[in-house]
């Protein structure tokens, strides 16, 4: 069950998804910390393809930077049809615990 409610206009909820891309790594780990600090409670970092060390990186730096105040909650690895081709991801899914 996803919980929404709204902060500052904009709706937010309990979770919410982070894929990785071409943006620097102190951005998304920025990202992060910003929805963390708005209330969300838990993060999926998403990396497809090449992407899927990002997004490890991505993880361990966000648990350098925050320590304890997070815990890895589940990693899910596995790949998907794009346009008839498969392509790997990791999905690593973060909970801040206060």
């Amino acid at each position: 069950m996803t919980v929404s409610f709204s902060y500052g206009g904009k709706e937010l909820s309990e979770e919410s998804r982070i894929t990785i891309g071409n943006k620097p790594i102190a951005d998304y780990i920025v990202s992060i910390a910003i929805l963390f600090n708005q209330g969300v409670k838990r993060i999926v970092i998403k990396g497809k393809g090449d992407k899927i060390s990002k997004a490890v990186a991505v993880y361990n730096a966000v648990k350098d930077r925050m320590g304890d105040v997070i815990r890895l909650e589940n990693v899910r690895i596995g790949s998907e049809d794009r346009r008839g081709k498969l392509v790997s991801f990791i999905e690593i899914t973060i909970e801040k615990l206060i």
